[in-house]
C-alpha cells in the first residue's frame, strides 16, 4: 500500500508562499502524482505563482498525460501570462508501485530511499534559472525504478537548506511517516522562537 503524509507552514511570516498537490493517479488505485512549488520571496506574487504553477501542472497532467517536462512548460507559460503572479520553483512527478518519473526546475528537491537504504537525489541536475513564471524555465526530467520498501520525499528549500542534506538523508533512511515529518520539522525550527526560518513544505510518499 502506498501512503502519503504532508506538512506545510509559513516561515516566520503571515503568508506561506509554498504550494503543493498530492493526488491519486487515475486508473491506478495506489499511484500518486505530486506537484510542489516554492514562490520566490522578495517580490510580489510568489504565493500566487506557486499555487498557479501547481494547479496548472495538475490540470495538464490529468488532461494530457504527456512527459512531465512538457506539462511543466505549460505551467510556466500559465504563470508568466498571469499579471498577478511572480516567480516560483516547480517540481512534478508521478509514482506507482515500482517507478517514479517527473521533472523539475530551480531548487525544490525530490529524494528517493529504496530497499536497504540506498538514497538518490532525483533533482540534483535541475537548473535554478530561469525560474518558473519567466516563460523560459527549463525542466530537467528524472526517472527511477523503486525497490520496496521505498520512500519519496519532495521538499522546498526551507526543508533541505535548514535541516541540512546529511541530516535529511539520515532521517529519511531511519524514520517513516509522521515521525519522519516531525523530525524534519524539529531539525529546521529556530531554537528560540520555534518558527521556521523559511516556508517549509514536505510531501512524503512511501510503500512497504
Amino acid at each position: 500500500m502506498i501512503r502519503t503524509s504532508t506538512f506545510s507552514d509559513a516561515g516566520g511570516h503571515a503568508t506561506n508562499e509554498d504550494a503543493f498537490l498530492a493526488n491519486p493517479l487515475v486508473g491506478d488505485e495506489e499511484g500518486k502524482f505530486v506537484c510542489l512549488a516554492d514562490g520566490q520571496g522578495g517580490r510580489s506574487g510568489g504565493a500566487k505563482a506557486a499555487r498557479l504553477a501547481c494547479d496548472s501542472a495538475g490540470l495538464l497532467f490529468y488532461i494530457f498525460k504527456r512527459p512531465w517536462a512538457n506539462l511543466l512548460e505549460g505551467a510556466d507559460r500559465a504563470v508568466a501570462e498571469n499579471k498577478d503572479a511572480g516567480l516560483t520553483t516547480l517540481v512534478g512527478f508521478d509514482v506507482s508501485a515500482d517507478h517514479i518519473q517527473g521533472a523539475s526546475c530551480s531548487d525544490s528537491a525530490v529524494l528517493a530511499v529504496c530497499g536497504s537504504g540506498a538514497v538518490a537525489e532525483l533533482t540534483q541536475h535541475q537548473h535554478k534559472n530561469p525560474p518558473v513564471g519567466s516563460g523560459n524555465a527549463v525542466f530537467v526530467p528524472f526517472a527511477m525504478r523503486l525497490v520496496r520498501p521505498w520512500k519519496v520525499l519532495a521538499m522546498t528549500d526551507g526543508v533541505w537548506k535548514y535541516v541540512g542534506w546529511d541530516r535529511v538523508r539520515g532521517l529519511a533512511t531511519r524514520l517513516c511517516g509522521e515521525e519522519l515529518l516531525a523530525a524534519l520539522q524539529a531539525a529546521a525550527r529556530l531554537p528560540r522562537s520555534g518558527q521556521f526560518p523559511d516556508d517549509f513544505t514536505v510531501v512524503l510518499i512511501e510503500a512497504d
